[in-house]
């Protein structure tokens, strides 16, 4: 007997056993278990999902002897007749090579006969989008009338090809790509039926690889039996499908962060010697980003670049999408591929963006390790011999904090409000870092003066340093005077004095007194001259003698 492909031998022969596509099931087999048969159906989706294998189901469900919970039973005489083909009431046609006019017009013609053998006659008819507009005139009337007997199934990939007078008269159904999940129990399933030597990485390479479509799953899997020698692995299933593994993936993209030009060219020059095509390994690169970006912004289970997602910014993640989504469009219009990949490859090392996204991730580092050495000198006890009586100005008291609850502009606070998160993107250069600053903080009231809270004690000191004191006020009076300064407190402190005013208020007061409490905001009196706080924050932490100013 000769050899049967794996997608045919595996084709779903009843609902039960179609993966994927649970909600398209369930309403067919209760149309069936109902008796609620419409005559015009429209099946759209993806190639390989399953549209034709569940018209043919559902072709037997209406016409088996004995269904089984809207399932057919594939036992009775008119299963087995439709599954050999030898029953004249399924009638298949593939509306690529019969499109006109003229066949549309023969099968209007045949309808009014009645079944030979079964209910219901089945028009089954594939990638109806190719019909000619003529066809589709002519097969109009007959699916908005059709006699009793006859149902109508169109399958398509590309329904926006379809007439809305055509859509208007069918029950259509969506098909959606099938899970890698349902792909790899089907996947497992065929494997242990066929005895097959396959790593189980390999199994998910090949369900990954057919992005969706369950046919092209099992076909990958046949081909890749036949090209392996002994037991499949992954790099089997790479070599097959013209995918790049993710071991290479995860070597260019490692050299590009590390901004090794030079071997990331050599590993490309590996992969064409290999026979990889060009938009090929540029898909591959930019699905390997987005499952970057999926491990640095969401709790993946199976982490796959956990490596690089751990030290590249998701500036430069969106950075490097943009270069190769650019490539993608441009290579399509050209013969000289090569060249563009490398010149892509060249840009995401050395663009004056990249140098500028590199610049502002090594300001955030450096200010949080002055942010970490601040708070380690905090920490400290000092040495008893070097203690000295400091005079300390408070830089923000529980009264100042009334004064702007008692006269708060809920108005001036809504506007500001709405284009607070705005500032993280500042377009002003020398403003940039104050107005990051800025948005980290909670706007909690607003008078003529701003309430900022902040997690950190910290924050709360660098905020009202009075340089970036004036540069707060650059941005927030830019366009209008909204006010005339403002004060930080930590949000701990904050929330107690929060649940005071409220309590207050509740109980009738105007204008209810908070309780006076340290808020640990103090202005250095002995402090002589200003040194930058990096300076400063060394001298304290390491001592005097031990740093040296070099010019």
């Amino acid at each position: 007997m000769s050899y049967i492909a794996l997608y045919r031998a595996y084709r779903p022969k009843s609902f039960d056993e179609a993966v994927g596509q649970r909600v398209i099931i369930q309403t067919l087999k209760n149309a069936v278990m109902h008796h609620k048969i419409g005559h015009a159906y429209l099946f759209s989706g993806p190639r390989g999902t399953g549209k034709t294998s569940l018209a043919k189901i559902f072709a037997k469900a209406v016409n088996c002897l004995n269904p089984i919970e809207g399932n057919p039973c594939n036992t009775c005489s008119m299963c087995q007749g439709i599954d050999s083909n030898d029953i004249a009431d399924v009638i298949e046609i593939d509306a690529a090579s019969n499109n006109g006019v003229d066949e549309i017009r023969e099968l209007r013609d045949k309808v009014k006969y009645m079944p030979s053998a079964g209910k219901y006659k089945v028009y089954i008819i594939d990638e109806v989008h190719m019909l000619t507009t003529g066809a589709f005139n002519a097969l109009l009337k007959t699916l908005e009338e059709p006699p009793k007997h006859v149902i109508f199934i169109l399958a398509t990939t590309e329904v926006y090809k379809i007439p809305a007078t055509i859509l208007s008269r069918c029950q259509r159904f969506d098909y959606k790509n099938i899970d890698v999940e349902d792909m790899l129990e089907k996947l497992t399933e065929i494997v242990e039926k066929e005895k097959i030597k396959i790593d189980k990485t390999a199994i998910l390479a090949i369900a990954e690889s057919a992005e969706g479509g369950l046919r092209d799953a099992i076909s990958l899997l046949d081909q890749t039996v036949s090209y392996a020698k002994d037991k499949i692995t992954e790099e089997d299933v790479y070599q097959v499908s013209g995918h790049v593994s993710k071991r290479s993936l995860a070597d260019i993209l490692e050299a590009l962060l590390n901004k090794e030009i030079g071997q990331a060219m050599k590993i490309l020059n590996e992969l064409l010697n290999l026979g990889k095509e060009i938009p090929r390994i540029v898909n591959d690169l930019i699905l390997s980003l987005r499952d970057i970006l999926l491990e640095k912004t969401t709790i993946v289970e199976q982490p796959k670049f956990e490596k690089i997602a751990n030290q590249v910014s998701i500036d430069k993640v969106y950075f490097f999408l943009e270069v190769l989504k650019q490539l993608q469009q441009d290579i399509k219009w050209t013969h000289q591929k090569r060249a563009y990949i490398e010149l892509a490859l060249i840009k995401m090392v050395e663009h004056q963006s990249i140098k500028t996204i590199d610049h502002e991730a090594s300001i955030l580092d450096l200010k949080q390790t002055v942010l970490e050495l601040r708070k380690a000198i905090e920490t400290r006890p000092a040495p008893q011999e070097k203690v000295q009586k400091q005079t300390k100005k408070t830089l923000v008291t529980v009264k100042d904090v009334e004064q702007i609850l008692h006269n708060g502009d809920k108005d001036k606070k809504e506007l500001l409000k709405n284009s607070w998160s705005h500032l993280a993107n500042y377009p002003k250069k020398h403003l940039k870092m104050t107005a990051y600053l800025l948005s980290q903080a909670e706007l909690e009231a607003i008078s003529s003066e701003m309430l900022l809270v902040y997690d950190d004690l910290v924050l709360c000191k660098k905020i009202m340093d009075p340089d970036i004191k004036d540069e707060v006020l650059q941005i927030i009076n830019s366009k209008n005077h909204l006010i005339d300064g403002y004060i930080a407190i930590q949000r701990s402190d904050w929330e107690r004095l929060k649940e005071a005013y409220i309590k207050g208020f509740t109980k009738g007061e105007k204008k209810p007194k908070l309780p006076q409490i340290d808020l640990n905001l103090y202005l250095d009196e002995n402090k002589q001259e200003e040194e930058p706080d990096h300076l400063r924050l060394a001298k304290e932490y390491f001592g005097v003698d031990k740093v040296t100013i070099k010019e």
